[in-house]
């Protein structure tokens, strides 16, 4: 059955938004859209990916042309939704699947629930604090600390979600909440290191994946991308910075 010109570009577009706002790379984007869209038969295909959309424009073999844009305001971190994305690509380039069943999975995997529930996140967000804490050689009540306070972020988190709070307030909020973590134990137990709980809760709010994309588009040339991921993720850290500032000012 033949592929209509409509049918590519919306197969390809919604390959390249999933993987958008589940936090992929710009090359690795584009490159999946062009492949998908050649796989259905599209003569020509030019890409362009920035954090916040998609466009994309697609040529038939008789030179009907048609270009679509996806606007992205929501953007996570999910590397299994981008492997699935990745792995349906190739299937399709391989001819291992048709359109149908490519759209059909596509459509499934861009409805999948995002992340993980609550409690399996917090204590996630425990284990890299406590783990990070262990590593500035803090002790058992520390590392203890650490692993709470990293929970807490993550409480913190769900709750300014379920509230549609503004961009960068979880990070703040985190921040202030980790400090004030630290610095009230330290008041309680004179002996605990304030630094190393401090270090080891807001560990889950350091934009680590977001800094290693916005290097590595700016690396591959995609300069505008990567200086607007570079831009977020310095913002974050700020706000993250802003938050423990903030209560560690009061406390002297």
């Amino acid at each position: 059955m033949a592929i209509s010109l409509e049918q590519m570009v919306s197969l390809a577009a919604l390959a390249g938004e999933v993987m958008l706002k589940n936090g992929a790379e710009t090359y690795r984007i584009e490159e999946t859209m062009d492949h998908m869209a050649k796989a259905c038969g599209a003569s020509t295909v030019e890409s362009f990916v920035i954090p916040t959309g998609v466009f994309l424009t697609v040529s038939d073999e008789v030179g009907h042309t048609l270009t679509v844009m996806r606007r992205v305001r929501d953007r996570t971190i999910n590397l299994d939704r981008i492997s699935k994305v990745n792995e349906l690509s190739r299937s399709l380039v391989a001819q291992r699947m048709g359109y149908e069943d490519a759209k059909g999975i596509l459509t499934s995997i861009s409805k999948e629930r995002t992340g993980f529930s609550l409690l399996p996140s917090m204590l996630a967000s425990g284990v890299i604090g406590g783990g990070t804490a262990v590593l500035q050689d803090a002790l058992f009540f520390e590392t203890l600390a650490a692993f709470a306070a990293a929970m807490i972020v993550r409480y913190i988190a769900h709750i300014v979600s379920k509230l549609h709070g503004v961009q960068f307030s979880f990070e703040f909020l985190g921040g202030m909440a980790v400090a004030f973590c630290g610095v009230l134990l330290h008041s309680i137990w004179p002996h605990l290191r304030p630094d190393a709980v401090i270090i080891g809760g807001i560990m889950p709010l350091v934009p680590g994946v977001a800094i290693t994309n916005a290097i590595r588009d700016v690396i591959a040339g995609d300069l505008l991308s990567g200086m607007s991921r570079g831009l977020e993720a310095a913002l974050t850290a700020a706000a993250v910075a802003m938050g423990v500032v903030i209560i560690l000012a009061l406390k002297v």
